[in-house]
């Protein structure tokens, strides 16, 4: 067997995760009608996974429930999850969040080059400025005495590789240890652990292309890596959206929109439409061509998140002037 492609899932029916991880998979059945995906549940979801939440069931090929005590909140529970998936499925597998819609066809075969595998955060370097310089991601370092520095590379933990091999077990062993001491310091994100792991064992994870896991959000927040962002996008395999709409902001993609997921589940369903959107993922950036050019150095529509109207005028004014399109 190839790579199994891996989701995990902890919702209750009021958020839009179960929605997300759905249409990321149907996005991944589309462009790979022959992955075999997994999906790893916790006890709570797997009781709510009926009518139309249990549709995702019909998409996989292997479906596991891993049972917590009840007092775990959601969050810990997906984190729990995740920093032990390598000892919860067999096989190589690609981790995805469900964030995500994939573009592409998929030939993840990473298991000659690498145990675990990874895709830098935000597409960033070494002694990247916005990680180095980060207050809150300081403070938490400091308070977990952890040894990481953010002058080293950062991998962002929204895909990785696992190969089934004893090295990959060894470091989820670790990340999952010291996710446990972060949630006794009252911190249950994951990507800190995931990092001081990688610090601790000598840094085992190697560095996939950033196609593989395109943070795009990154670029519309920070325009200056639009440069860095752009050509990733351009040849992207899976695009990370990074959750849901911020209030208060022009979402530049329909998949960053909360809107787009509460259709669904108001509906009970994927309409017609939003599955062309979902199938078509990489061409539904709002004000952008339907067929990405990466010769192009800073395209318009990057703008359009922090400056919607500017951005509308200035591409009917190029669309009149050149013949844009």
């Amino acid at each position: 067997m190839g790579t199994k492609f891996l989701y995990i899932l902890v919702s209750q029916e009021k958020d839009i995760f179960y929605e997300q991880t759905l249409v990321s998979a149907v996005s991944l059945r589309y462009h790979n009608p022959d992955a075999f995906i997994s999906l790893l549940v916790d006890d709570l979801t797997d009781k709510n996974l009926v009518n139309f939440r249990g549709q995702i069931k019909e998409l996989v090929n292997e479906y596991k429930v891993v049972e917590y005590p009840k007092e775990t909140s959601n969050k810990v529970r997906s984190r729990l999850l995740k920093t032990n998936m390598r000892n919860l499925i067999d096989g190589d597998f690609l981790y995805i969040d469900g964030d995500t819609a994939i573009v592409d066809k998929l030939d993840a075969k990473f298991g000659e080059e690498c145990d675990v595998g990874a895709v830098s955060d935000l597409h960033a370097r070494e002694n990247d400025k916005y990680h180095t310089k980060h207050k809150l991601i300081n403070a938490r370092i400091k308070k977990l005495n952890f040894s990481f520095s953010l002058k080293n590379l950062y991998f962002n933990g929204g895909l990785i590789f696992a190969k089934d091999s004893l090295k990959a077990k060894e470091f989820f062993n670790k990340w999952h240890e010291l996710y446990l001491y972060c949630v006794t310091k009252g911190i249950d994100v994951d990507q800190l652990s995931l990092n001081e792991s990688n610090h601790v064992l000598g840094f085992p994870i190697k560095e996939m292309p950033g196609e593989w896991n395109c943070q795009v959000r990154e670029a519309y927040n920070h325009l200056y890596r639009v440069k860095t962002i752009y050509p990733i996008l351009c040849r992207a395999k899976i695009i990370h959206f990074f959750g849901s709409g911020i209030d208060g902001r022009s979402e530049p993609h329909p998949l960053m929109k909360n809107e787009f997921f509460e259709k669904i589940k108001r509906e009970g369903k994927i309409s017609d439409e939003a599955l062309q959107i979902i199938y078509n993922a990489k061409s539904a950036f709002i004000c952008a061509p339907k067929v990405l050019n990466p010769s192009v150095r800073f395209p318009l529509f990057f703008i359009f998140r922090q400056f919607p109207r500017l951005c509308r005028i200035l591409m009917q004014i190029k669309k009149q002037v050149f013949g844009y399109k």
